[in-house]
Formats: structure tokens, sequence, C-alpha cells
């Protein structure tokens, strides 16, 4: 199976004949990644990382399975219960798996099973399922494309786990999901007394009283919207569900947008007077001068706020609801968005800093002792998460045609950036994917104030590199870059038709989400469409 895996790693870079100038195997340890227009950088990547990634600091592989669902090499996961990191991972190899199916380019079948695998062996967390972090729950993601892919009939069984019981157990996971979300709404919500104007605005974690964080409208509402469309046993929590998503983004927009500076800050709180959120850089509680926001624009936070909002609106879109309000408010806020990030990429790389509303001559120069990864300097840095996470928000929103303007030349630029700046080899044969921030976030149990020379300096925060014990692939940049190359593949797909992709036919009498999947058994509420033969693309 290693020679396999190495022979992969040797021909992903040659597609249609034309092959890249170097391979993992000529680059020493560190050595950075030559771009080559038309390489196959899921597959390259998908191959080098699946059983070796981490998940900040813990490892979060997956096992390697060959193409008949044996396994070859064990899993290498600390975690033994579902991430949102590796979850992120998954979630987007399967779309891989999912866009390369029905080609002849790329055997995806040990993909498939490895992502099974671990979907079958893992569960939510207790406080997932009783709504105190939608950080936990957002591993349920990768279950609506595992149901898919399972109920298609493309994958035999595995040794290990039928194709029934990969159904049954994600629709266990959709329940428990499905609860945990409607104990959120009920138990971890901004009250009226609070804020009036954020009432009902979703709490990030339950200890992080009254806040609203845009990472967590990636987490969250993004996950309720699909299981409305893709969860067969889907009950509502509220009289309308696409009220409550949308509300959560416009008490989040309103507290968090800058018109100025167009972006948004990381968090806000509708309690500045309150403890949570009283070590926060920016926060004033000067009665008739409240501030509710905190200082600074984290890259990262940007980014899942705004591919949350291309994943709701392609939600909205399946659901026949484009001509309403709600739709219209997300469409607006989302090309706002996608703006002001605009307007903040590097001209000379296509990449995006770690700070947003900073180049790179902003230098941290000294951070709270107690809480801080170093005492030397450190230069705001282009940094790789947000600039994959970006690169996927884009093409993903143009192939939806949500935007009014083209970000082509922008995402090509992007794309050949990462790839330049960010792609390593691992002087194994494979490659790394650097210079992520492992973590950043607001408050909690540490000091984490939410200042520029925390996302710079602080302990948390520290960006993976070539170096020591940095030198690996954090999961959130792995699962945006494979989301983003996916992206991209299939517009270079689509701009030079190579090889249009062979349609399958499903029977006549099977039951289609309203995104055009096959569902394994009938839906208990009416919003699925059951006709004549489809295709799975």
């Amino acid at each position: 199976m290693k020679r396999i895996m190495k022979l992969a790693l040797l021909t992903a870079l040659t597609i249609v004949g034309k092959s890249a100038t170097s391979t993992a195997q000529d680059l020493k340890a560190g050595q950075p990644y030559p771009f080559t227009e038309g390489a196959r950088y899921s597959e390259l990547v998908i191959n080098s990382r699946i059983n070796d990634f981490k998940a900040n600091t813990s490892a979060s592989g997956f096992g390697i399975f060959d193409s008949q669902g044996n396994l070859v090499t064990a899993p290498n996961n600390t975690k033994f219960t579902l991430d949102y990191v590796p979850g992120l991972v998954a979630k987007a190899i399967l779309e891989a798996v999912d866009y390369y199916k029905d080609r002849a380019e790329v055997d995806v079948r040990p993909w498939f099973y490895a992502v099974q695998n671990y979907a079958n062996y893992l569960d939510i967390t207790p406080g997932g399922k009783a709504g105190m972090s939608f950080d936990d729950l957002n591993a349920v993601k990768l279950y609506f494309k595992l149901q898919q892919l399972a109920a298609s009939g493309l994958f035999a069984d595995s040794p290990y786990h039928t194709n029934g019981a990969t159904l049954t157990t994600a629709g266990k996971r959709f329940a428990d999901a499905l609860k945990g979300i409607s104990v959120a709404d009920a138990d971890y919500a901004i009250k009226a007394s609070t804020l009036a104007d954020a009432a009902g605005g979703w709490w990030h974690k339950a200890s992080y009283i009254d806040q609203m964080w845009c990472d967590g409208q990636y987490m969250g509402p993004a996950l309720l919207a699909q299981m409305i469309n893709e969860y067969a046993d889907y009950s509502p929590i509220s009289d309308n569900d696409w009220d409550l998503i949308t509300r959560q983004f416009t008490i989040s927009w309103h507290y968090l947008w800058n018109p100025e500076v167009q972006l948004l800050y990381h968090a806000f709180t509708a309690d500045p007077a309150g403890e949570a959120a009283s070590k926060w850089a920016g926060v004033s509680a000067t009665p008739g001068a409240e501030v509710y926001h905190s200082a600074e624009y984290w890259g990262r936070a940007e980014a899942w706020y705004f591919l949350a909002l291309v994943d709701v609106l392609e939600q909205m879109k399946a659901a026949g609801l484009t001509a309403t309000d709600n739709y219209t408010t997300l469409l607006g806020y989302l090309r706002q968005l996608a703006a002001g990030i605009a307007a903040r990429q590097d001209e000379a790389t296509g990449c995006w800093y770690q700070l947003l509303n900073h180049d790179g001559t902003y230098v941290a120069d000294t951070y709270d002792a107690s809480y801080r990864y170093t005492s030397s300097p450190v230069a705001n840095y282009l940094e790789s998460s947000c600039t994959a996470i970006f690169i996927a928000a884009y093409l993903k929103g143009m192939r939806l045609g949500l935007y009014d303007t083209d970000y082509t030349a922008l995402a090509r630029k992007a794309y050949q950036g990462f790839v330049e700046n960010f792609m390593v080899s691992d002087g194994k044969g494979g490659i790394h994917l650097v210079r992520c921030c492992k973590s950043a976030g607001l408050g909690g149990s540490n000091y984490r104030d939410g200042s520029a020379n925390y996302y710079l300096m602080g302990k948390d925060t520290k960006p993976t590199s070539t170096e020591g014990d940095d030198f690996y692939t954090e999961g959130k940049v792995l699962g945006g870059f494979i989301m983003a190359a996916t992206e991209y593949e299939r517009l270079s797909d689509a701009a030079t038709a190579l090889s249009a992709p062979r349609r399958l036919s499903v029977p006549d009498d099977s039951i289609y989400t309203l995104s055009g999947h096959p569902l394994a058994q009938e839906p208990r509420h009416g919003i699925y469409i059951k006709s004549g033969r489809k295709h799975l693309h």
C-alpha cells in the first residue's frame, strides 16, 4: 500500500499529459512546492495528509484503506469524539469524492472508506448533544455527503462498515445534533432583557455567555440550514427555522460589520459590563457609549462567516427561497463581505494576512507575559487557513451564481499564491501546508484579549512552520484547501472541457433532497421531491 500511495503522489501532478516541473520526491523537507497549472492538488494533498494532520496540536489522521475497504494503516487519532477540525477535513474529502466519483482520473474509494470509518466510530460529545458548543456539532456536516454516497450504490460494503449501518449512524448523528441546536436555541441565547436588538442570538458556547462570534455562524446556522434540506426526519425547532437562521446573521452583522473598514470584527458581547468579556480589548461598558464588539479583524473568523453565508444561500436556493427577504438580506451581506475581503488581498502574493486590516509592516512587540508563545517581536504574516477558505468561498459562490462581481482572476491568483507560499515538501514524498494559525479566541479561561498583538503573540495563536514541532499540517487549513482545490478543479475542468463527468442514473422511484441527492428513506416532511429519472450531479 505504501508503494501505491507513493505512486499516487508521483502521478497526482500529471494531468492530461501536462507534468509539473518538480514533484515532492525531488524536494527536501520544508522546500517550497512549485505551482503547476492543471495539477490536481486535491489528490496530492489528500493522499499526503489523510493519515497525518492535527487539530491544533492533537493528532487527527484517518485510517488508510485500499480500494476494497480493507484497513492498511490504522488511524492516527487522539480525539475519541467528533471534533470540528477532523470533521471539516472529512467533509472536504467527501466533496472531492463526490466530484471525482464518476470520473476516471482518481480512485476515490480509499478516501470514502477512510471517512466512513471515522464517522461510524466516533460520536458527538455530551456537551454538543446538550447544546453547549456548536464547535462540537459542526462535524455532523460530514454525514450529509456521507449518507448520499453510502446510498448511491457506488461503494461496496467494507469489511468493517456496511452502507446500511452508515446510514443508520448518520441518522443518529442528525437526531442528536438537531436536539443540541434546539437546546442551544432555548437555553444558550441572548435574552431581550440583556440586549433587545440581539435577542435570540446563539451564544458561541455555553461558557461564552451572551457572546456571538463570526466562527459560530459556520458552526451553527449553516448546519441547521443543511439539516432542513437533507435530514429526512427533520422536525422544525421554531415557527420558521429559515427566519431563525437569518436572525443569527442579522444580529451578528449588525454588531460586527464595520462599513468604513468593510470587514467584520471577530465577536461581540451583548453584555459589555459582564465578566465574560471583561478582558476584551475595545469593549466599553460606559453608559450611553457602549462598545459591544472586539477590537480586531481576524482572517479565519472572517473566512468562517464568509463560507457560512455561501453555504446557507446554497441551501436557500435549493429550498426555492430566492424570492424571500431572508435570501435577499443574506445575499447582500455576502456581496459586501466579498468586496471587503477582496480589497484586502495582498497584491504581491494573492494571499491574505492573519490580521486583515494590517499588512506585513505591523509588528507586535509585546503581549501578556503569562500568555504568549514568544517574547520576540512578531510581524503580521500571510496566513494559510483564511486564504484557503476565502478561495473556497469565492469559487463556490461563483459556481452558485451568488456574486455581482467576477472574482475569477482574484481566486486564480490566490490559488497559485497559496501553493507557492504555503505548500512545502514533507521530505517523505508528500507535502505539508504551513503558516496556519493554530487557534485563537476571546476570553474564556485564558488571557485572550483580542488585541492585534494577541493574534500574533498569544500562546494559542502560534502558527505552524517548517521548523521543529511546528512542522505539520493543521486540519483547518487542510480542510479549507481541499475544498478550495476541488472547487478550482471544477472551474478548470469546466473551462477546458477536459473530460465531462459520466452521469449516473438512479431508479425512477427515487426520492430526492431539494439539492438533488437521493434519500435512503421516505422523509417525514414535505419539501422533498419524488419524480422521474435523475442524475446525481
